[in-house]
């Protein structure tokens, strides 16, 4: 095919040749074919068309040497495959001879000597496997001292607190494919400073990217926590410059920030938990990097040297402190506002026993309520009480609230239904009877039993949903 292609383009350069050789003017041709009269040459426009002509002639040449070149190479590649497959087939064959004359000298020999040759077979055989072993055993051992020393590496940076940038890291090894006498690029290990760098003109934006335009379907994709991590590690670079200006405009700003935001949306429970758990990350950060020893009792060395050198928070820290407190009573009103239209519906009236009050007793109100009504007790059952005490509890996790604090939101929570139905209860005398104090006592039963299967029993809450107003009820005693 080489040979072809190499044929076809000496005849397109010889072809060239011969056309420039042949090239005369235009006089040249009058002179020749048209007696001297140059007015007649080119008279039909011929040489445009025999231009075009071999012009048209020469690309399809270039054309059929194209795809001949194409199809050589698709032919050379097809051969070279043969080849290499003819290769492998006749180093098989070659075995298989070999064994064959191997096995024909073994019968044609005596007994001693065929006992000879079986050993030098097996002998050359193990060898083979021996080596193929050794160096399979040399690869596993230095695996296992890489795996070693990076599992050592890990462990170390584990104690620092890097544990997200390990499993980065992790996940980062998995992706690469590892090939055998190859050389491999080793990185060094690197010391975070743990510090972000602004400018004092984006100060700014970034408060109102990081607090005020931050949704709370946002940031339950990202690590909990996040927005006060990315502060603080701005508080560490302005302490790191010893800028006492820069930090104090950057705490201020982050108060009033929160407070805005806290306030613009405090009908929104969701991004109200938001900045209570950044507040109070941000607040505990603080304290386990201020450098005072009551607060150094768990950190890691690596940890230690993280801590503010040159500024004293602790009037901040307050400050903060009692920001999460003021976001912590903004959330409990708005939980409380939307639970308290279903204390009345959802323990007192919620009839989960059928038939037990079939006969009302004599003090009880008449049937004046309309389907309306009806509809919207039943609508503030005791199941759309218990939807939104799941709604809470899985806000609570999304946003990672500190187990503690959940358990004090649910305790106040719940002294808060028992409070309001308490009052209730005390203000109606047609629930003064045997058969409303059940129908109440297994309500209570349902909100015990979503505390304990929440893991909320040991919160305290359970002690709110006293027995003694369902007992009341059931004594007669009203």
């Amino acid at each position: 095919m080489n040979d072809e292609l190499e044929r076809r383009r000496e005849e397109c350069l010889q072809l060239r040749a011969m056309m420039a050789e042949k090239s005369i003017t235009t006089h040249a041709i009058a002179k020749e074919s048209y007696g001297g009269n140059d007015n007649i040459v080119n008279e039909d426009n011929e040489l445009a068309m025999a231009y075009r002509t071999q012009k048209e002639l020469n690309r399809l040449l270039e054309n059929q040497l194209q795809k001949t070149e194409k199809d050589s190479k698709k032919k050379e590649v097809t051969l070279k495959k043969q080849v290499k497959d003819l290769k492998e087939e006749n180093e098989k064959q070659q075995k298989i001879i070999q064994q064959h004359n191997s096995i024909t000298r073994n019968l044609q020999l005596g007994p001693e000597a065929k006992i000879e040759a079986t050993m030098q077979h097996e002998i050359t055989r193990l060898t083979s496997e021996n080596l193929d072993l050794r160096e399979s055993n040399d690869k596993n051992q230095d695996q296992i001292r890489k795996l070693k020393k990076m599992l050592k590496t890990y462990a170390k940076r584990l104690k620092d607190g890097e544990a997200a940038e390990i499993a980065a890291e992790m996940d980062k090894d998995d992706t690469k494919s590892s090939e055998d006498n190859v050389a491999h690029v080793k990185h060094r290990e690197r010391n975070y400073m743990g510090m972000l760098e602004y400018r004092k003109e984006d100060e700014q934006a970034l408060i109102k990217n990081l607090i005020m335009d931050l949704k709370p379907r946002v940031a339950v994709g990202l690590l909990p926590g996040l927005p006060a991590y990315v502060l603080f590690m701005c508080v560490r670079h302005t302490d790191y410059v010893n800028d006492d200006e820069k930090v104090r405009g950057l705490l201020t700003n982050t108060i009033n920030g929160i407070k805005k935001c806290v306030k613009k949306h405090h009908s929104d429970v969701e991004r109200v938990t938001l900045w209570l758990t950044n507040t109070c990350r941000l607040l505990h950060t603080l304290k386990q990097y201020s450098g005072e020893k009551a607060f150094q009792a768990d950190n890691s060395p690596r940890q230690n040297e993280h801590g503010l050198r040159n500024f004293d928070l602790s009037e901040y820290r307050q400050v903060f402190s009692d920001l999460a407190v003021w976001i912590y009573q903004t959330m409990i009103k708005q939980m409380q506002e939307s639970v308290q239209q279903m204390i009345v519906p959802a323990v007192l009236e919620h009839e989960a026993i059928a038939g037990l009050t079939a006969s009302k007793p004599s003090g009880m109100r008449g049937r004046s309520s309309s389907n309306a009504n009806e509809l919207e007790e039943k609508e503030l059952s005791l199941d759309s009480l218990m939807k939104v005490m799941n709604k809470y509890s899985q806000i609570l996790a999304q946003h990672a609230v500190d187990p503690e604090l959940v358990k004090q939101i649910f305790r106040q929570l719940y002294y808060f239904v028992a409070s309001g139905a308490l009052n209730n209860l005390l203000l109606r005398k047609d629930m003064c009877n045997w058969s409303k104090g059940m129908q109440i006592r297994y309500n209570l039963s349902h909100l015990e039993q979503w505390l304990r299967d929440n893991k909320l029993g040991e919160s305290g809450a359970l002690s709110a949903l006293t027995y003694y107003p369902a007992q009341l009820g059931q004594e007669n005693r009203c």
